[in-house]
């Protein structure tokens, strides 16, 4: 199995220290989240209420910095709000991570919750699926086609070559978080789900409608990886064991994304070398 590290929330000087260690224990990948800004009063749907130091970078420009400092492990965004974005500069941001990274790039997408997030960044929250889906076709032609003319809904591109295009081919895989329906669709028609689960049972239900959706659209034996994260609001604590774990991969998960500290954010670059101890890394 397959194990990363989600590490949003971690003070911002530790960023660094974080990835080098964990790829010196054996770690699979880290995963780095967004937010553009929590407004005073801010109100997660999870209990308890996530994120110690509210030191927050954007994720491309941190996941690159990283990429200079380590040479093996895997970098994600866990998850990116690509709704709040223009898809062509997605694009650029993407593509330098890509090649600055040398292909250890994975991209998790979500659609946000915060209305008060989308206001400020300028963008329509009411409109963010449709969107999401639509930026997410544009920016995956821009990665095949030589030539592109794109004419959507929301966006619009001219013809134009859009060069380099990424190290990994055909792109940088598409991962797409969230449990609702509209959600467990339209990862059936990507590379990958990024879910946070609470049992085996949830997993293998999710990954059931999952299966049920890319069978429809003919895809049911295309590569397809399920990523599963876990938060302190979860039973493990955010660190499934060892048996845990095993009970996952039989029902078919690829890789675990942790948070071993919790919310016990001064002891995390300590959880991540006792976790890796733990499930035996290395």
């Amino acid at each position: 199995m397959k194990i990363g590290l989600s590490i949003i929330g971690m003070k911002a000087r530790e960023h660094v220290a974080a990835a080098v260690l964990a790829e010196e224990l054996g770690y699979d990948s880290i995963w780095y989240g967004e937010h553009f800004l929590l407004p005073h009063g801010t109100v997660y749907p999870v209990s308890p209420q996530p994120y110690g130091p509210q030191e927050l970078f954007d994720p491309y420009v941190l996941l690159a910095g990283l990429a200079a400092h380590t040479s093996r492990i895997r970098l994600g965004t866990g998850i990116i709000m690509l709704p709040m974005r223009a898809p062509v500069m997605a694009a650029r941001q993407i593509l330098g991570v890509d090649h600055i990274s040398k292909g250890r790039f994975d991209m998790a997408v979500g659609s946000g919750w915060h209305p008060e997030e989308y206001a400020a960044a300028g963008t329509d929250m009411r409109t963010r699926g449709k969107r999401m889906d639509e930026m997410m076709e544009l920016i995956d032609r821009l990665f095949q086609q030589d030539e592109i003319e794109f004419h959507g809904q929301f966006y619009r591109v001219p013809p134009t070559r859009f060069e380099p295009k990424p190290i990994q081919r055909p792109r940088p895989p598409f991962l797409v978080g969230g449990v609702s329906e509209p959600a467990l669709r339209r990862a059936a028609r990507w590379d990958g789900w990024y879910g946070v689960v609470d049992t085996p049972e949830a997993f293998a239900r999710y990954r059931a409608r999952i299966e049920q959706y890319r069978a429809e659209i003919g895809r049911a034996n295309e590569p397809f990886e399920y990523v599963l994260v876990f938060h302190e609001q979860l039973a493990c604590k955010g660190a499934p064991s060892r048996d845990e774990i095993a009970a996952y991969t039989e029902l078919g998960a690829d890789r675990i994304v942790a948070t071993p500290w919790g919310y016990d954010y001064p002891v995390a670059l300590s959880r991540i070398a006792e976790y890796a101890r733990e499930l035996g890394l290395g």
